[in-house]
Parts: C-alpha cells; sequence; structure tokens
C-alpha cells in the first residue's frame, strides 16, 4: 500500500520518489528495510501509517539517528483530495514531538524537491526552516541528497508552531 502511494497516487509525480517512473517493490524494500516496520530497531528508522480517523492517507518515516541526535523525515500522502488539510503537518508535529521526548532528537531534516513548493510551505507551517546548501553539501552532512535540486530544510527541537 506504502509503496503504491509513492508511483501510482495521483500525487506520485510531486514526491521525493518521483525521479523514477516506478520501482519495483523489491528495490524499493532496500531502502525500506524491515525495521521500519517493527519497533525492533528504532535508532535504525521506523515508518508509520498517517490516519485520517480510521482511514490510511498517508506515511511517514524517520531514518537512522545519528551521534549527534539527529534525523532526517520522510512524508508522503495517498491523494491530492488529502492535500492541504493539515494531516501532513500534524503527522509531522507529532512524529518530532515523539522523537524528542522518547529518543532523544535535537535536529530534523526534510529535503523536499523544489518542484514541490506546497511541501515546502508545509514544512515551514511546523517550523523548518531553508538552509541553502548544494546537493553536495547536504550528502557530506547528511548522507545524502534525495534530488538534484533538494531544498534543505531544518528544525531544531522545541522549535514548532
Amino acid at each position: 500500500m506504502i509503496h503504491d502511494w509513492s508511483y501510482a497516487s495521483d500525487v506520485a509525480p510531486l514526491l521525493h520518489l518521483s525521479d523514477a517512473p516506478t520501482r519495483p517493490l523489491d528495490d524499493w524494500c532496500t531502502d525500506w528495510e524491515a525495521h521500519y516496520f517493527t519497533d525492533d530497531e528504532p535508532e535504525r528508522g521506523r515508518m508509520f501509517v498517517v490516519l485520517d480517523g480510521d482511514t490510511p492517507v498517508g506515511a511517514i518515516a524517520y531514518n537512522d539517528i545519528d551521534e549527534r541526535r539527529r534525523v532526517e523525515l520522510d512524508i508522503w500522502l495517498n491523494a491530492e483530495a488529502n492535500c492541504g488539510r493539515g494531516l501532513g503537518t500534524d503527522a509531522i508535529e507529532a512524529l518530532v514531538g515523539y522523537l524528542e521526548t522518547e529518543l532523544g532528537v535535537r535536529t530534523f531534516m526534510m529535503q523536499p524537491s523544489a518542484r514541490n513548493p506546497r511541501a515546502v510551505r508545509a514544512y515551514e507551517k511546523v517550523g523548518f526552516v531553508q538552509v541553502p546548501a548544494t546537493p553536495e553539501e547536504i550528502a557530506a552532512d547528511w548522507g545524502g541528497a534525495d534530488h538534484e535540486d533538494s531544498v534543505l530544510m531544518v528544525r531544531e527541537a522545541g522549535s514548532g508552531r
């Protein structure tokens, strides 16, 4: 279901995974390993389904928490109809709060594509600020850039809405 949202939804062209037209599930699972879907290794990352009531509407994840207590977040919704309703920003706030409280994370990073200004605005609503950086600088500091036009956005603990 989560894989399909990345490639077969009406919002897929705006997602961080849209640089490729499709990606086989087996290949996708090399990035999203089993620990993302269990609570076995929380320091290595975890994925959650975003709900609107009882209805799944998206996914939100965090990656490896580094030694400086920093982490990258990813989020995507499953349909255009669920965008602009505050579901994503609420999910980000909930995940940031959990990571601060339960795992001591101090710095959060997201890197939407510049081709997705709606995501940039949504992340700014929850306290992320744009930090000028090239993809090479993002890779050197954070271990990788998602796109050739990644927008580095950072939020420090306690600086949300």
